[in-house]
């Protein structure tokens, strides 16, 4: 069976399955160069087609991220709006991608997780089967864990009407034990904050974990108060200091103001009472996370987790869940946002609707396109750049890196989440001060609160930091031990914590390999890795991104494929 997943949001997104087997995902923006694209996925889907093989006709399913029927059912004015939006993209699907299929509404059916209408031409159904958001964020987590049972936990903004999601899995098989109505949100109450901050919302939570660091938890009591706990997993939201419910754009009221002060405008200096706010909404949104996660470990019985929701990718939180939550495992979908529900819409009409057993187990983000050594040459000749064959590339770039340089890593097929996994990397050396400020100077350009991650093998894990279990897919923070932050202080954030990625050689060999040649280097096996990309732009795709972002920035090499390229 060939499923087509897609989702048309926040981060919009195609992904193709084959027999259960995942065989590509990415996430649009790297197409169009619009971060967080909210666009129809023409380009993924292009690109999920014919790294398959095939085309719209050999579809045997397209699975949809969002069901438009339950989002009928709307309970207030923000809520209609917004089915006047979906009623209209899902009629104007682009031509060149369907043409095949002239338009024709065949039937619209609203079940219980799913609605079904029917696209047809002259000879094929194209069918639509539309999954309830969450469980479209489940089924990724889920299916995609190394688990053969466990407790999923979905959390994020709002999908259909639902905000959280407290179920299980065994198997091939998902269920619903539990869900958070919207518009009581933990993911709509920190974007809130995030824009309060003078920060965008929905796209810039992470500079507000990063902030949090540098406050003090002082409005926590007070924020407690206007996100409550209550039994069994449960929590509400004040409304009345919010506007998110009202499709405001100004997601807090003034009530919030008069609370906790004047909002800070966009690139404005930041103030204590700033990182303090910061501190506060991150300690409520950590209390609430884990007040859940502990009940779903209660209800299930369960002792492993998956975590799904663009609030997963908050790696401060996630440690703390793994810590304190009462599970022995956790697994936290790479792609938890919603790009990765374009996955998990396929996965959970592969499993859960047509009964099929589970093939795929995550052990790679690098879902997106690949570039061979002779077409990455044919690109540099044609830009007529300065470039070499290397032999070891890993070697080479790890001694680049421990004589001071920072470079472009562009190795495989591109990662399908937000972070950079050493696919799409900018790599450099952890061991000195001054790495930290030439990236964000000279690279990145980014506010300098924000700290850059450590990649480090993963049997020199434990050399260097505490935390709970490894990190494959940077969602996880940890202690950086004290005896070891001399020696790798430019991925050490404030508070002593670093948000870590863990390499293992199965996983991604060259990667390992380098870090391997520069801890044989220098005694560190640990590098310093962020995405590559500058200021404002999205991660690189192709080889045309790679050079443009290399000459454009402070960058002083660039190892792509076997080829290094100089200035």
């Amino acid at each position: 069976m060939d499923l087509l997943g897609i989702n048309y949001s926040l981060d919009s997104a195609a992904a193709f399955l084959r027999d259960g087997k995942v065989l590509a995902a990415v996430t649009d923006e790297r197409f169009t160069k619009e971060k967080h694209s909210h666009a129809f996925p023409t380009q993924s889907i292009e690109y999920c087609l014919r790294y398959a093989g095939t085309d719209l006709a050999g579809v045997d399913c397209v699975a949809f991220f969002w069901n438009p029927g339950i989002h009928l059912q709307s309970f207030n004015v923000r809520r209609s709006s917004s089915v006047r939006h979906h009623t209209e993209y899902l009629s104007s699907l682009p031509n060149h991608l369907l043409a095949q299929y002239p338009l024709a509404w065949d039937a619209l059916e609203v079940e219980h997780v799913e609605q079904s209408f029917a696209i047809r031409g002259a000879d094929h159904p194209l069918r639509i089967v539309y999954v309830t958001h969450h469980r479209a964020h489940a089924a990724s987590a889920f299916f995609l864990s190394p688990f053969e049972e466990a407790a999923i936990l979905t959390v994020d903004g709002y999908g259909e009407q639902t905000s959280a999601f407290l179920g299980e899995g065994r198997g091939n098989k998902l269920w619903s034990h539990q869900e958070i109505a919207f518009p009581h949100s933990l993911g709509a109450f920190y974007a809130a904050v995030t824009q309060y901050l003078g920060f965008q919302a929905n796209c810039e939570e992470g500079k507000v974990m990063g902030l949090a660091a540098y406050g003090e938890p002082v409005y926590a009591d007070e924020m407690r108060k206007l996100v409550s706990l209550g039994p069994e997993g449960t929590f509400e939201v004040d409304l009345s200091f919010f506007g998110f419910h009202q499709e405001r754009a100004r997601r807090y009221s003034s009530k919030w103001v008069g609370r906790f002060g004047p909002e800070r405008e966009r690139n404005a200096p930041l103030e204590a009472r700033h990182h303090d706010i910061a501190a506060s909404a991150q300690q409520v949104l950590e209390d609430t996370l884990v007040h859940m996660a502990r009940h779903v470990q209660t209800i299930t019985g369960q002792r492993a987790l998956c975590l799904a929701g663009g609030v997963a990718l908050n790696c401060v939180a996630n440690s703390r869940v793994a810590d304190e939550a009462g599970f022995d495992d956790v697994f936290i979908q790479p792609a938890a946002g919603d790009n990765g529900t374009s996955l998990g819409a396929a996965l959970y009409v592969q499993h859960q609707l047509h009964d099929a057993p589970r093939e795929s187990v995550v052990h790679t983000d690098a879902l997106g396109p690949e570039f061979s050594d002779d077409e990455i040459e044919v690109e540099l000749r044609e830009n007529r750049v300065r470039y070499e064959r290397c032999g070891d590339i890993a070697r080479v770039a790890a001694q680049r890196i421990a004589n001071g340089e920072i470079i472009g890593w562009f190795q495989g097929r591109m990662e399908f989440g937000p972070r950079a996994l050493g696919q799409r990397s900018i790599l450099g050396d952890p061991r000195r001060p001054e790495t930290k400020q030439v990236l964000d100077e000279r690279i990145k350009r980014r506010e300098t609160f924000r700290p850059y991650a450590p990649a480090v093998l993963r049997e020199a894990q434990n050399d260097y930091f505490t935390g709970p279990g490894d990190s494959p897919f940077m969602l996880k923070s940890y202690d950086v031990r004290p005896d070891k932050r001399a020696s790798i202080p430019s991925v050490v954030h404030v508070d002593g914590s670093a948000r870590v990625q863990t390499v293992e050689r199965t996983s991604n060999p060259r990667f390992y390999e380098l870090i391997e040649a520069f801890g044989g280097i220098t005694g560190v096996p640990v590098v310093l890795n962020t995405s590559f990309n500058g200021r404002g732009e999205t991660m690189v795709c192709d080889v045309a991104d790679a050079l443009r972002c290399f000459y454009s920035t402070g960058l002083d090499a660039l190892a792509i494929g076997r080829w290094l390229v100089r200035k």
